[in-house]
């Protein structure tokens, strides 16, 4: 792998996919969420959600064929999906929020396809609403360039990122503007930025 920062890789098709998501959300890392399609059954993936939506990094979707059962739900917490070319999520909405966080992704009008197509989300309707890019060269080479994302990216400025977009989402301009402010100041703060000029004058990678 390159890069000083790995991803961490949630598997969720494994019987240990809940564990493994409960120690990945306690770093500070990155997540990506992985799936080669198929239904399983996640412990606890309600308080799962709620973590992922609130992980201050960014959280990355990677897909091939059916993805159904619990696994889908987990999904709507991802920034981005990478998906293999013919796979699709199919959405059973248990009152977790689905229908909510379908709508923040897709659109009013892109969640109401999915629900008149009982509930499952193309990788063409998620590409279209700008959420999904298709990896025409499938699952192994999605989650490759998943894991490699945010390589040679500072943490420090991913981990402000996040929080950021949500939180600047519905703001008026003045508030927006005063939040992007504090944000530029806490960049600063970190001492990244001079890594990033000196980087740049001296013609070599950013060591963050």
């Amino acid at each position: 792998m390159k890069g000083r920062f790995l991803s961490e890789v949630v598997r969720l098709g494994t019987a240990d996919a809940g564990e493994t998501l409960g120690l990945a959300l306690e770093k500070e890392l990155p997540i990506v969420l992985a799936s080669r399609g198929g239904s399983a059954p996640i412990p606890g993936i309600s308080a799962h959600l709620k973590k992922l939506l609130a992980h201050p990094m960014p959280v990355t979707g990677v897909l091939s064929g059916a993805v159904t059962g619990d696994a889908p739900t987990l999904f709507l917490a991802c920034d981005a999906l990478l998906m293999a070319p013919r796979s699709s999520l199919r959405f059973d909405p248990m009152g977790r929020g689905e229908a909510v966080l379908l709508a923040l992704r897709l659109g009013h009008g892109g969640a109401s396809r999915v629900w008149f197509a009982g509930g499952r989300l193309s990788a063409h309707e998620a590409r279209r609403a700008g959420w999904a890019e298709v990896v025409p060269e499938g699952f192994d080479a999605a989650l490759d360039a998943a894991r490699s994302r945010f390589d040679g990216l500072s943490l420090k400025a991913l981990g402000l990122l996040r929080p950021l977009l949500h939180h600047q989402a519905g703001l008026p301009v003045g508030p927006a503007q005063a939040l992007e402010r504090a944000s530029f100041a806490l960049a600063f703060e970190t001492g990244d930025p001079a890594e990033g000029v000196a980087a740049f004058l001296e013609k070599r990678k950013p060591r963050f």
